[in-house]
């Protein structure tokens, strides 16, 4: 990273981000700034073979996190909203390059309703708990639990 806080695009590859390692893959492609239209780095190329060893590792987790306490998830948000803050500056900027936002939109707005976001979520998580619904037939009870409910892959067109 350059003084400035930026990558060069000859020196620096986005990795993936699989079983809390970095994956710098074989296959990348450029990450262009619309705004300058320069390559502003690389990043690496998920084949389905990682997807799968994303997903794989995701459900060996799995089983620890879902015994997980509410608080040591907010906690979790928490920090990531604490880094955030204390990265803002740097964060707005690579959203700058990346995306080509103003500095209005990106700092002014994205990175701080971020922070919130990350916060609000993790004020929400004590209160998820389970509900007693009223039965429509007399004589006869539910629980509602809430709890999670497994892994996902979601692919974002960005």
């Amino acid at each position: 990273m350059s003084a400035s806080g930026s990558h060069s695009a000859d020196s620096y590859t986005l990795p993936l981000l699989i079983n809390g390692k970095e994956v710098t893959t074989s296959t990348t492609f450029p990450v262009t700034s619309p705004a300058s239209h320069k390559t502003i780095w690389q990043s690496s190329s998920a084949s389905v073979a990682d997807a799968h060893a994303a997903i794989a590792a995701a459900s060996a987790a799995f089983p620890a996190w879902s015994k997980t306490k509410p608080s040591f998830r907010r906690n979790i948000l928490l920090k990531a909203a604490e880094i955030f803050d204390s990265r803002a500056e740097e964060c707005a900027g690579y959203m700058m390059q990346e995306t080509g936002a103003e500095a209005m939109f990106s700092g002014g707005f994205n990175v701080p309703l971020t922070i919130e976001m990350l916060k609000d979520v993790a004020g929400r998580i004590s209160g998820i708990m389970g509900s007693i619904p009223v039965c429509a037939n007399e004589g006869t009870s539910a629980l509602v639990l809430k709890e999670p409910f497994g892994v996902i892959l979601g692919i974002a067109p960005w």
